[in-house]
Protein backbone atom coordinates (compact mmCIF):
# COMPACT_ATOMS: atom_id res chain seq x y z
CA UNK A 1 0.00 0.00 0.00
CA UNK A 2 2.82 2.41 0.88
CA UNK A 3 4.64 1.65 -2.39
CA UNK A 4 1.44 2.20 -4.39
CA UNK A 5 0.69 5.45 -2.57
CA UNK A 6 4.24 6.75 -3.15
CA UNK A 7 4.17 5.84 -6.86
CA UNK A 8 0.67 7.27 -7.26
CA UNK A 9 1.68 10.57 -5.66
CA UNK A 10 4.73 10.79 -7.94
CA UNK A 11 2.50 10.17 -10.97
CA UNK A 12 0.00 12.84 -9.88
CA UNK A 13 2.81 15.35 -9.26
CA UNK A 14 4.42 14.66 -12.66
CA UNK A 15 1.08 14.87 -14.49
CA UNK A 16 0.27 18.21 -12.82
CA UNK A 17 3.68 19.62 -13.79
CA UNK A 18 3.24 18.49 -17.40
CA UNK A 19 -0.30 19.84 -17.66
CA UNK A 20 0.77 23.14 -16.07
CA UNK A 21 3.62 23.47 -18.57
CA UNK A 22 1.31 22.68 -21.48
CA UNK A 23 -1.28 25.16 -20.22
CA UNK A 24 1.39 27.87 -20.46
CA UNK A 25 3.03 26.69 -23.67
CA UNK A 26 -0.07 26.46 -25.88
CA UNK A 27 -1.36 30.02 -25.39
CA UNK A 28 2.19 31.46 -25.49
CA UNK A 29 2.88 29.75 -28.83
CA UNK A 30 -0.47 30.99 -30.21
CA UNK A 31 0.30 34.54 -29.10
CA UNK A 32 3.75 34.37 -30.75
CA UNK A 33 2.20 33.02 -33.95
CA UNK A 34 -0.45 35.74 -34.13
CA UNK A 35 1.97 38.53 -33.19
CA UNK A 36 4.36 37.32 -35.91
CA UNK A 37 1.56 37.45 -38.49
CA UNK A 38 0.61 40.96 -37.31
CA UNK A 39 4.25 42.06 -37.57
CA UNK A 40 4.53 40.67 -41.12
CA UNK A 41 1.32 42.44 -42.13
CA UNK A 42 2.54 45.72 -40.55
CA UNK A 43 5.97 45.61 -42.20
CA UNK A 44 4.48 44.31 -45.47
CA UNK A 45 1.90 47.13 -45.49
CA UNK A 46 4.65 49.73 -45.12
CA UNK A 47 6.69 48.12 -47.93
CA UNK A 48 3.64 47.85 -50.22
CA UNK A 49 2.90 51.58 -49.61
CA UNK A 50 6.52 52.38 -50.46
CA UNK A 51 6.32 50.25 -53.62
CA UNK A 52 9.17 47.92 -52.59
CA UNK A 53 6.85 44.86 -52.22
CA UNK A 54 3.63 43.56 -53.70
CA UNK A 55 0.57 42.24 -51.82
CA UNK A 56 1.46 38.76 -53.13
CA UNK A 57 4.87 38.98 -51.48
CA UNK A 58 3.21 39.90 -48.18
CA UNK A 59 0.75 36.96 -48.38
CA UNK A 60 3.59 34.58 -49.19
CA UNK A 61 5.55 35.87 -46.19
CA UNK A 62 2.50 35.37 -43.93
CA UNK A 63 2.06 31.79 -45.23
CA UNK A 64 5.75 30.92 -44.73
CA UNK A 65 5.76 32.44 -41.25
CA UNK A 66 2.62 30.50 -40.24
CA UNK A 67 4.01 27.22 -41.56
CA UNK A 68 7.31 27.65 -39.69
CA UNK A 69 5.64 28.56 -36.40
CA UNK A 70 3.06 25.74 -36.74
CA UNK A 71 5.95 23.32 -37.27
CA UNK A 72 7.58 24.63 -34.07
CA UNK A 73 4.30 24.05 -32.19
CA UNK A 74 4.11 20.50 -33.52
CA UNK A 75 7.68 19.96 -32.33
CA UNK A 76 6.54 20.59 -28.75
CA UNK A 77 3.94 17.83 -29.17
CA UNK A 78 6.63 15.51 -30.56
CA UNK A 79 8.80 16.14 -27.51
CA UNK A 80 5.81 15.41 -25.28
CA UNK A 81 5.09 12.12 -27.09
CA UNK A 82 8.79 11.18 -27.04
CA UNK A 83 9.03 11.77 -23.29
CA UNK A 84 5.98 9.55 -22.72
CA UNK A 85 7.52 6.90 -24.97
CA UNK A 86 10.78 6.98 -23.00
CA UNK A 87 8.86 6.62 -19.73
CA UNK A 88 6.82 3.70 -21.17
CA UNK A 89 10.01 2.04 -22.43
CA UNK A 90 11.47 2.29 -18.95
CA UNK A 91 8.45 0.51 -17.45
CA UNK A 92 8.45 -2.20 -20.14
CA UNK A 93 12.19 -2.80 -19.72
CA UNK A 94 11.73 -3.14 -15.94
CA UNK A 95 9.36 -6.05 -16.61
CA UNK A 96 11.55 -7.60 -19.33
CA UNK A 97 14.67 -7.37 -17.14
CA UNK A 98 12.83 -8.62 -14.05
CA UNK A 99 14.41 -11.72 -12.56
CA UNK A 100 11.67 -14.40 -12.24
CA UNK A 101 11.06 -15.57 -8.68
CA UNK A 102 10.35 -19.11 -9.94
CA UNK A 103 13.61 -20.59 -11.25
CA UNK A 104 13.59 -23.53 -13.65
CA UNK A 105 15.26 -26.71 -12.41
CA UNK A 106 17.37 -29.08 -14.48
CA UNK A 107 15.62 -32.45 -14.05
CA UNK A 108 14.34 -33.64 -17.44
CA UNK A 109 14.61 -37.43 -17.25
CA UNK A 110 11.87 -40.02 -17.64
CA UNK A 111 10.39 -41.16 -14.33
CA UNK A 112 9.47 -44.71 -13.42
CA UNK A 113 6.21 -43.55 -11.84
CA UNK A 114 3.66 -41.64 -13.95
CA UNK A 115 1.02 -39.41 -12.41
CA UNK A 116 1.82 -39.59 -8.69
CA UNK A 117 1.24 -36.31 -6.81
CA UNK A 118 2.38 -35.82 -3.24
CA UNK A 119 2.16 -32.93 -0.79
CA UNK A 120 4.58 -33.13 2.15
CA UNK A 121 3.98 -30.75 5.08
CA UNK A 122 3.03 -27.99 2.64
CA UNK A 123 2.33 -24.48 3.85
CA UNK A 124 1.72 -21.59 1.50
CA UNK A 125 1.18 -17.84 1.79
CA UNK A 126 0.89 -15.41 -1.08
CA UNK A 127 3.82 -12.98 -1.50
CA UNK A 128 3.57 -10.10 0.95
CA UNK A 129 1.32 -12.12 3.30
CA UNK A 130 3.93 -14.20 5.12
CA UNK A 131 1.95 -14.41 8.35
CA UNK A 132 -1.32 -15.44 6.67
CA UNK A 133 -0.98 -18.97 5.35
CA UNK A 134 -3.65 -20.01 2.85
CA UNK A 135 -2.55 -23.64 3.24
CA UNK A 136 -1.18 -24.95 6.54
CA UNK A 137 0.83 -28.16 7.07
CA UNK A 138 -0.95 -30.01 4.25
CA UNK A 139 -0.18 -33.69 3.56
CA UNK A 140 -1.69 -35.79 0.78
CA UNK A 141 -0.65 -38.57 -1.57
CA UNK A 142 -2.52 -39.10 -4.86
CA UNK A 143 -1.55 -42.34 -6.55
CA UNK A 144 -1.27 -42.77 -10.33
CA UNK A 145 -4.64 -43.29 -12.01
CA UNK A 146 -6.66 -41.97 -9.08
CA UNK A 147 -9.42 -39.42 -9.49
CA UNK A 148 -9.92 -37.16 -6.49
CA UNK A 149 -12.35 -34.36 -5.82
CA UNK A 150 -11.47 -31.27 -3.78
CA UNK A 151 -14.39 -29.55 -2.09
CA UNK A 152 -14.67 -26.60 0.25
CA UNK A 153 -16.03 -23.13 0.79
CA UNK A 154 -14.83 -20.16 -1.23
CA UNK A 155 -11.41 -19.01 0.00
CA UNK A 156 -10.49 -22.29 1.70
CA UNK A 157 -7.38 -22.77 -0.50
CA UNK A 158 -8.58 -25.16 -3.23
CA UNK A 159 -7.21 -23.21 -6.19
CA UNK A 160 -4.08 -22.21 -4.27
CA UNK A 161 -3.37 -25.89 -3.63
CA UNK A 162 -3.58 -27.04 -7.25
CA UNK A 163 -1.64 -23.98 -8.46
CA UNK A 164 1.38 -25.29 -6.53
CA UNK A 165 1.59 -28.38 -8.76
CA UNK A 166 2.59 -26.67 -12.07
CA UNK A 167 4.52 -24.05 -10.01
CA UNK A 168 2.34 -21.05 -10.68
CA UNK A 169 3.46 -20.37 -7.11
CA UNK A 170 6.10 -22.02 -4.94
CA UNK A 171 5.41 -23.44 -1.50
CA UNK A 172 6.39 -21.40 1.55
CA UNK A 173 7.29 -24.57 3.45
CA UNK A 174 7.34 -28.26 2.63
CA UNK A 175 7.49 -30.03 -0.73
CA UNK A 176 5.26 -30.82 -3.70
CA UNK A 177 6.38 -33.89 -5.62
CA UNK A 178 5.31 -35.28 -8.98
CA UNK A 179 6.42 -38.84 -9.69
CA UNK A 180 8.61 -38.69 -6.54
CA UNK A 181 10.57 -35.67 -7.81
CA UNK A 182 10.29 -32.23 -6.20
CA UNK A 183 8.57 -29.85 -8.63
CA UNK A 184 11.33 -27.29 -7.96
CA UNK A 185 13.89 -29.70 -9.43
CA UNK A 186 12.06 -30.15 -12.74
CA UNK A 187 12.84 -28.17 -15.86
CA UNK A 188 9.72 -25.97 -16.07
CA UNK A 189 8.88 -27.09 -19.60
CA UNK A 190 9.12 -30.76 -18.58
CA UNK A 191 7.02 -30.16 -15.44
CA UNK A 192 4.27 -28.34 -17.29
CA UNK A 193 4.23 -30.96 -20.04
CA UNK A 194 3.28 -33.45 -17.34
CA UNK A 195 0.29 -31.36 -16.23
CA UNK A 196 -2.85 -30.05 -17.92
CA UNK A 197 -4.93 -27.46 -16.10
CA UNK A 198 -8.37 -26.14 -17.01
CA UNK A 199 -9.49 -23.06 -15.09
CA UNK A 200 -12.92 -21.82 -14.06
CA UNK A 201 -12.29 -18.64 -16.07
CA UNK A 202 -10.20 -19.93 -18.97
CA UNK A 203 -8.01 -17.84 -21.21
CA UNK A 204 -9.40 -17.99 -24.75
CA UNK A 205 -7.16 -16.67 -27.52
CA UNK A 206 -8.11 -14.62 -30.57
CA UNK A 207 -7.57 -17.39 -33.08
CA UNK A 208 -9.53 -20.36 -34.46
CA UNK A 209 -11.31 -22.96 -32.34
CA UNK A 210 -8.90 -25.67 -33.55
CA UNK A 211 -5.83 -23.63 -32.58
CA UNK A 212 -7.34 -22.87 -29.17
CA UNK A 213 -7.82 -26.59 -28.48
CA UNK A 214 -4.36 -27.49 -29.81
CA UNK A 215 -2.66 -24.76 -27.77
CA UNK A 216 -1.09 -27.26 -25.35
CA UNK A 217 0.01 -29.68 -28.08
CA UNK A 218 1.27 -28.12 -31.30
CA UNK A 219 1.51 -31.56 -32.95
CA UNK A 220 -2.19 -32.34 -32.48
CA UNK A 221 -3.87 -33.04 -35.82
CA UNK A 222 -7.52 -32.30 -36.60
CA UNK A 223 -8.58 -35.83 -35.61
CA UNK A 224 -7.10 -35.47 -32.10
CA UNK A 225 -8.68 -32.03 -31.83
CA UNK A 226 -12.09 -33.49 -32.78
CA UNK A 227 -11.74 -36.31 -30.25
CA UNK A 228 -10.86 -33.86 -27.46
CA UNK A 229 -13.78 -31.60 -28.40
CA UNK A 230 -16.13 -34.59 -28.49
CA UNK A 231 -15.14 -35.70 -24.98
CA UNK A 232 -15.47 -32.11 -23.72
CA UNK A 233 -19.00 -31.92 -25.23
CA UNK A 234 -17.87 -29.00 -27.39
CA UNK A 235 -18.77 -30.65 -30.71
CA UNK A 236 -22.40 -29.63 -30.22
CA UNK A 237 -21.79 -25.89 -30.64
CA UNK A 238 -18.72 -26.19 -32.91
CA UNK A 239 -20.67 -28.09 -35.58
CA UNK A 240 -23.33 -25.37 -35.60
CA UNK A 241 -20.80 -22.80 -36.78
CA UNK A 242 -20.30 -22.28 -40.52
CA UNK A 243 -16.52 -22.74 -40.45
CA UNK A 244 -16.66 -25.33 -37.65
CA UNK A 245 -13.12 -25.82 -36.26
CA UNK A 246 -11.80 -22.96 -38.38
CA UNK A 247 -14.29 -20.55 -36.81
CA UNK A 248 -12.53 -17.51 -35.33
CA UNK A 249 -12.74 -16.62 -31.64
CA UNK A 250 -12.97 -12.90 -30.94
CA UNK A 251 -10.97 -10.93 -28.37
CA UNK A 252 -11.39 -12.51 -24.93
CA UNK A 253 -13.83 -15.09 -26.33
CA UNK A 254 -16.64 -12.52 -26.60
CA UNK A 255 -18.44 -14.58 -29.27
CA UNK A 256 -18.73 -17.74 -27.12
CA UNK A 257 -20.63 -18.25 -23.86
CA UNK A 258 -19.13 -19.05 -20.45
CA UNK A 259 -20.02 -22.74 -20.76
CA UNK A 260 -18.55 -22.91 -24.28
CA UNK A 261 -15.32 -21.31 -23.05
CA UNK A 262 -15.05 -23.90 -20.31
CA UNK A 263 -15.63 -26.75 -22.76
CA UNK A 264 -12.91 -25.40 -25.05
CA UNK A 265 -10.58 -25.16 -22.06
CA UNK A 266 -11.38 -28.74 -21.05
CA UNK A 267 -10.85 -29.92 -24.65
CA UNK A 268 -7.47 -28.14 -24.64
CA UNK A 269 -6.48 -29.99 -21.46
CA UNK A 270 -7.60 -33.34 -22.87
CA UNK A 271 -5.76 -32.84 -26.17
CA UNK A 272 -2.46 -32.53 -24.30
CA UNK A 273 -2.58 -36.13 -22.93
CA UNK A 274 -0.65 -35.38 -19.71
CA UNK A 275 0.09 -37.56 -16.68
CA UNK A 276 -1.89 -35.26 -14.37
CA UNK A 277 -5.17 -33.48 -15.16
CA UNK A 278 -6.32 -30.56 -13.00
CA UNK A 279 -9.83 -29.20 -13.42
CA UNK A 280 -10.06 -26.10 -11.24
CA UNK A 281 -13.82 -25.58 -10.95
CA UNK A 282 -13.94 -25.78 -14.73
CA UNK A 283 -17.38 -27.46 -14.77
CA UNK A 284 -19.16 -24.62 -12.94
CA UNK A 285 -20.77 -23.05 -16.04
CA UNK A 286 -22.02 -26.37 -17.43
CA UNK A 287 -25.57 -27.59 -17.01
CA UNK A 288 -26.04 -30.82 -15.04
CA UNK A 289 -26.67 -32.99 -18.10
CA UNK A 290 -23.56 -31.76 -19.95
CA UNK A 291 -21.54 -32.06 -16.73
CA UNK A 292 -22.58 -35.69 -16.21
CA UNK A 293 -21.99 -36.72 -19.85
CA UNK A 294 -18.61 -34.99 -19.93
CA UNK A 295 -17.43 -36.65 -16.72
CA UNK A 296 -18.52 -40.09 -17.91
CA UNK A 297 -16.53 -39.79 -21.15
CA UNK A 298 -13.63 -38.10 -19.36
CA UNK A 299 -13.35 -41.05 -16.98
CA UNK A 300 -12.74 -43.43 -19.89
CA UNK A 301 -10.24 -41.08 -21.53
CA UNK A 302 -8.22 -40.42 -18.36
CA UNK A 303 -8.34 -43.93 -16.89
CA UNK A 304 -4.53 -44.17 -16.77
CA UNK A 305 -3.93 -40.58 -15.65
CA UNK A 306 -4.29 -38.84 -12.31
CA UNK A 307 -7.24 -36.45 -12.19
CA UNK A 308 -7.84 -33.67 -9.66
CA UNK A 309 -11.23 -31.97 -9.77
CA UNK A 310 -11.83 -28.80 -7.76
CA UNK A 311 -15.56 -28.22 -7.48
CA UNK A 312 -18.30 -26.34 -5.69
CA UNK A 313 -21.00 -28.84 -6.70
CA UNK A 314 -21.04 -32.20 -4.97
CA UNK A 315 -22.57 -33.84 -8.08
CA UNK A 316 -19.35 -33.09 -10.00
CA UNK A 317 -17.16 -35.11 -7.61
CA UNK A 318 -19.72 -37.59 -6.30
CA UNK A 319 -18.16 -40.65 -7.97
CA UNK A 320 -14.46 -39.83 -7.60
CA UNK A 321 -12.15 -42.36 -5.89
CA UNK A 322 -11.91 -40.08 -2.89
CA UNK A 323 -13.04 -36.62 -1.89
CA UNK A 324 -10.88 -34.14 0.03
CA UNK A 325 -12.76 -31.58 2.12
CA UNK A 326 -10.77 -28.40 2.78
CA UNK A 327 -11.35 -25.82 5.47
CA UNK A 328 -8.90 -22.94 6.03
CA UNK A 329 -6.21 -24.71 4.03
CA UNK A 330 -6.41 -27.97 5.98
CA UNK A 331 -8.01 -31.36 5.36
CA UNK A 332 -11.08 -31.81 7.56
CA UNK A 333 -12.41 -34.85 5.73
CA UNK A 334 -11.18 -37.52 3.31
CA UNK A 335 -13.04 -40.46 1.84
CA UNK A 336 -15.88 -41.39 -0.47
CA UNK A 337 -19.16 -39.49 -0.63
CA UNK A 338 -20.99 -41.90 1.66
CA UNK A 339 -18.13 -42.15 4.16
CA UNK A 340 -17.91 -38.38 4.43
CA UNK A 341 -21.66 -38.02 4.97
CA UNK A 342 -21.24 -40.08 8.11
CA UNK A 343 -17.85 -38.88 9.36
CA UNK A 344 -17.42 -35.26 8.22
CA UNK A 345 -19.73 -32.55 9.53
CA UNK A 346 -18.43 -29.92 7.06
CA UNK A 347 -19.16 -32.23 4.12
CA UNK A 348 -22.61 -33.10 5.48
CA UNK A 349 -23.48 -29.39 5.72
CA UNK A 350 -22.49 -28.84 2.08
CA UNK A 351 -24.32 -31.99 0.97
CA UNK A 352 -27.51 -31.07 2.81
CA UNK A 353 -27.58 -27.71 1.00
CA UNK A 354 -27.20 -29.32 -2.44
CA UNK A 355 -28.87 -32.72 -2.27
CA UNK A 356 -32.50 -33.53 -1.53
CA UNK A 357 -33.53 -35.08 1.79
CA UNK A 358 -34.43 -38.30 0.00
CA UNK A 359 -30.95 -38.60 -1.59
CA UNK A 360 -29.29 -37.94 1.77
CA UNK A 361 -31.41 -40.52 3.55
CA UNK A 362 -30.70 -43.19 0.94
CA UNK A 363 -26.95 -42.54 1.02
CA UNK A 364 -26.86 -42.60 4.83
CA UNK A 365 -28.84 -45.86 4.93
CA UNK A 366 -26.30 -47.52 2.64
CA UNK A 367 -23.47 -46.42 4.95
CA UNK A 368 -25.24 -47.73 8.04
Amino acid sequence: TEIFEKTNNELVSTQLDVLLLLSYMTPIMNIILNLSVVAVIKVGGIQVSAGSATPGNVMAAITYCSQVLNAVMRMTMIFQTASRGIASKKRVMEIINCDPAIKSGTYNKETAVKGKVEFKNVSFAYPGMDNENVIENFNLVINPGETIGILGATGCGKSSLVNLIPRFYDVTKGEVLIDDVNVKDYDLQVLRDKVSIALQKPEIFSTTIAENIAWGDDSADIEKIRQAADIAQATEFIDQKKKKYKSPISQGGANVSGGQKQRLSIARAIAKHPDVYIFDDSFSALDYKTDATLRAELKEKTAESTVMIVAQRISTILHTDQIIVLEDGQIVGKGTHKELLKNCEAYYQIASSQLSEKELEEDLKEVE
